[in-house]
């Protein structure tokens, strides 16, 4: 039990450094999205979406130590923001995508970034 809590407090590590790039990778392509299409924004866009994925996979593996205490992140919460992101990719409305981005995907992000953070200095102390 004790090596799946250091394996999840590595993960939780890993997450941390990764959304600290991706959260403002995310702010960044927000305006691109909404009308200001550059080059190369549906390429950026795919890596965004990547390392969305890759952090919910993150997430999924940890989510009991996340919630240890309480319910702070729940799968259907995540689920649904995922919904949002895709129906908007389907749709190619990039508008709706940046709108899934902006007020779902980046919250969950920012809650994660913050109660790993909070966890793993609460393993160091």
């Amino acid at each position: 039990m004790e090596d799946i809590r250091v394996q999840q407090i590595e993960a939780l590590k890993i997450g941390i450094e990764y959304v600290q790039k991706l959260i403002p990778a995310t702010k960044e392509i927000l305006p691109e999205l909404r009308g200001e299409e550059k080059e190369d924004t549906m390429d950026f866009l795919n890596q965004i979406i990547d390392g969305i994925n890759f952090v919910i996979e993150i997430v999924n593996a940890t989510l009991p130590l996340i919630n240890e205490k309480e319910e702070i992140l729940s799968k259907d919460g995540i689920e649904e923001q995922v919904q949002l992101l895709n129906a908007g990719l389907q749709a190619r409305d990039y508008s709706k995508v940046a709108d899934a981005l902006e007020t779902g995907i980046l919250s969950f992000m920012d809650i994660f970034y913050q109660v790993a953070s909070v966890i793993v200095a609460g393993e160091k102390a």
